[in-house]
């Protein structure tokens, strides 16, 4: 007895330890649409947004960043567990409680947000791809535009996950530009949790860009749409 016993010790720790992987491959999935919505909203248009305000504001407005933060966070997390309760998009949820004209005004007013956020990403893709290849941008612009078109419309959502999750390790070169930067460690601490507020023009309107930028409209329907097709790949 117990000798058996002491030869099902080694079954029952291998058994445990498969059940901890396949709950962190779980958790890790779940994490996966989220993960993709934050590196979609670092779009070139936000960088350029977030580096007009550094510029013309210095570090005066990370205060806004903590208190907008928690703000994205909530208004995300919403979206999601309503498309995940829900098994929707934003759009056949607003069509299905209100009326299908609010829904079609809301696609179309998406629709020009996004075909105006898709240039400035393919441009800033083609420049970044052109900087490293020693390549006119122009002539890139074009074949990352089929590349991106082929995987969106041809592949499988796993497949294109698994590309947008791997273009999301991009964003840890940000910890290292922050560290390479030097910034003065103080003011960024003073800056961040007492507030400085001015009544220029200049420094309202690089806090409303900011929170438009921080908070974008489109990414809670990103983020609705990429929890409904995790549903859906994990139904199947």
């Amino acid at each position: 007895m117990k000798r058996s016993l002491h030869l099902s010790a080694p079954h029952l720790n291998r058994q445990r330890i498969r059940d901890e992987v396949r709950k962190n491959r779980e958790r890790i999935r779940e994490l996966g649409p989220g993960i993709i919505t934050g590196g979609a909203g670092d779009d070139p248009a936000g960088v350029v947004t977030y580096t007009a305000v550094g510029a013309t504001t210095g570090f005066s407005l990370l205060w806004l960043m903590l208190l907008s933060t928690p703000m994205m966070i909530a208004v995300q997390n919403m979206a999601a567990r309503v498309a995940l309760v829900t098994g929707k998009s934003l759009p056949e949820i607003v069509r299905g409680f209100y009326s299908q004209r609010l829904s079609v005004a809301m696609v179309l007013l998406l629709s020009v947000a996004n075909i105006i956020t898709i240039g400035a990403d393919l441009q800033g893709i083609s420049a970044i791809l052109g900087l490293l290849l020693g390549v006119k941008p122009v002539h890139l612009l074009i074949p990352v535009t089929a590349l991106i078109a082929y995987l969106v419309m041809f592949r499988a959502y796993r497949t294109v996950k698994r590309v947008f999750l791997g273009f999301t390790l991009v964003l840890v070169t940000y910890v290292f530009s922050a560290v390479a930067a030097r910034p003065d460690l103080k003011e960024v601490l003073l800056r961040t949790f007492v507030p400085t507020i001015d009544a220029s023009t200049a420094y309202l309107l690089a806090a409303l860009g900011l929170l438009g930028t921080t908070i974008s409209p489109y990414l809670l329907f990103w983020q609705a749409a990429e929890e409904k097709e995790e549903h859906k790949s994990v139904a199947q």
